[in-house]
């Protein structure tokens, strides 16, 4: 097991391969959008943000359950048999997922006659296993080669491959459309992820854990998925409530201004860049504060990212928002309600970012069944909202739907996680205080009991908590 990183620095790490890959899909998106038309690419956004959906739900937690796992010191034999019990709980639940959306294609083909939602279905068979196991593998590396080098697969060579294939088969004479796009897409994400198997310690873990296949038996399996139901929100929470939007949109609004809105929440959610590099790097850092007890370095770590977040946010979409009509150049005139979408999509993720990595927070501190009570409440909400400023105000009102909806659910989040741990979730008013690598000598963990829930009746362990305090 490498040494751990400093999480400002790990994180520095992920944010420079986090520029670079987001600078590579930013090419990737546009260029896609070009070649394939309005149309086209709002077909190919829903099915791609279905396929996303089902690959987060594929391995129902057992990925959360490994990277907590392996965030602590383990010999070669523990990890390859973690690693292969997580894998072949993500091959039976794909498995059944596959023949769940296969089951629908055929419904929307021959029953009900509905060829858009079938092709959205056909699309998104494709492309839904080379993700699953895509996004497995990055789990995995995170504790063990840190999330710089556990992104750079995914995050470079992918969107770098994929616009360059796109852009030879235009060059062969082929025209682009939705199929060829995802068949594309599927191709370069499957040689992406066997080329990233070659570097150790990747390729040792997973000998490993072929080793190991034959000593794992069914209550193995039948444990992890039990352990790692609680997770299941907490992985596809953000999918539901943010990346899965192109879907809801093009049952509301059509496929046409589901393209409109794929391609500004990606330009929008540049500015949350930091938030997603956070996200990733202090999951380890979280998990050992916790598992020693360590409270207050536990505040220290979230509120020293938010204040990173959320200040690197508001500068990125202040630039975003300034940069904005050069968009009009790159996309062409058809695509002008891109710009029109931006503003409150830019400060939907400046809200996200101001309390800062409250994922990792619950991941990690057992607030998993909070976190489902939280979501569970909140994406009825959403989906009203969403669907009634669609219906009311078109693309335009779905965007403003979005801002409303991440202002609310992010007061959930932050209530939830004061009443429970009492960690304040939101920047330090000094500045200086986030480049501390140690807590502040005032914040001591003195308090022996979590405040009581906002959920009636759910049990939260007693264990001891760091008190909140204002900058």
């Amino acid at each position: 097991m490498p040494k751990p990183s400093t999480t400002l620095s790990d994180a520095f790490g992920t944010f420079v391969v986090r520029m670079v890959g987001i600078a590579l899909m930013f090419v990737s998106t546009t260029v896609t959008a070009r070649l394939l038309g309005p149309e086209e690419y709002g077909t190919y956004s829903a099915a791609l943000a279905l396929a996303v959906l089902l690959a987060a739900l594929a391995p129902l937690g057992t990925d959360r359950i490994l990277v907590r796992s392996l965030s602590s010191p383990k010999c070669p034999e523990e990890t390859g048999r973690e690693t292969t019990i997580a894998h072949l709980c993500t091959a039976i639940v794909a498995t059944l997922l596959l023949c769940g959306i296969l089951t629908a294609w055929f419904v929307n083909s021959f029953v009900f006659y509905n060829p858009p939602c079938a092709r959205t279905c056909l699309l998104a068979t494709g492309m839904f296993v080379p993700l699953a196991v895509v996004y497995l593998r990055q789990w995995l590396a995170i504790p063990l080669i840190g999330s710089r080098r556990a992104l750079i697969p995914e995050q470079t060579i992918l969107p770098l491959v994929f616009t360059t294939s796109l852009l030879l088969l235009a060059a062969a004479g082929w025209k682009p459309n939705a199929a060829i796009a995802a068949s594309t897409y599927a191709i370069v994400m499957s040689i992406v992820w066997i080329g990233s198997l070659q570097a150790e310690p990747i390729r040792s873990v997973y000998r490993s854990a072929w080793n190991a296949i034959l000593s794992v038996g069914r209550s193995d399996i039948r444990r992890q998925f039990r352990d790692g139901r609680p997770f299941v929100c907490i992985g596809i929470g953000s999918l539901l409530t943010q990346s899965c939007m192109p879907l809801v949109i093009a049952a509301t609004c059509g496929f046409e201004e589901t393209a409109y809105f794929s391609l500004a929440l990606p330009y929008a959610t540049l500015a949350s860049i930091p938030l997603g590099v956070f996200n990733l790097s202090i999951i380890p850092r979280c998990a050992r504060h916790y598992n020693r007890g360590e409270f207050a370095a536990t505040s220290h770590a979230v509120r020293s990212a938010a204040t990173v977040t959320f200040l690197l946010a508001a500068v990125l979409s202040i630039m975003i928002w300034i940069c904005s009509p050069l968009l009009l150049t790159v996309l062409g005139e058809e695509f002008r309600m891109v710009c029109r979408l931006l503003a409150p999509l830019l400060l939907g993720v400046i809200v996200d970012s101001l309390t800062g990595p409250t994922i990792p927070v619950m991941q990690t501190m057992k607030m998993e069944r909070n976190y489902s009570r939280a979501l569970f409440a909140f994406i009825p909400i959403q989906l009203c909202l969403v669907y009634g400023f669609g219906k009311v105000a078109g693309i335009e009102g779905t965007a403003f739907s979005y801002f409303a909806a991440r202002c609310l659910w992010n007061i959930i989040v932050f209530t939830t996680i004061y009443q429970h741990r009492g960690l304040v979730m939101l920047p330090y008013l000094r500045v200086t205080q986030a480049f501390h690598e140690s807590p502040p000598a005032l914040e001591q963990t003195i308090r022996s009991r979590p405040k009581q829930s906002l959920w009636k009746n759910s049990s939260v362990p007693d264990v001891p908590v760091a008190p909140a305090r204002a900058a």
